[in-house]
């Protein structure tokens, strides 16, 4: 007798991502980043030592919570 398949509550699935990114530290808070062929730039405001040239980091945090 054949075996029944399996449903999605009694199967188990896996995956498996890998996400590779390089970064480096500019001057003063500037910081950038690469991932699959982008580069973005994140800066702090000038308060707290950066030249606000870009978004902070958290700002970069907040949109990925929102994509």
């Amino acid at each position: 007798m054949a075996e029944p398949i399996p449903t999605t509550s009694d199967a188990v699935y896996k995956r498996s991502i890998t996400i590779e990114a390089d970064t480096a530290t500019l001057e003063r808070q500037r910081k950038e980043g690469q991932s699959r062929g982008f580069t973005v730039y994140c800066d702090e405001p000038e308060a707290i030592g950066g030249d606000n040239t870009a978004a902070p980091p958290l700002s970069y945090f907040c949109m990925a919570l929102g994509f």
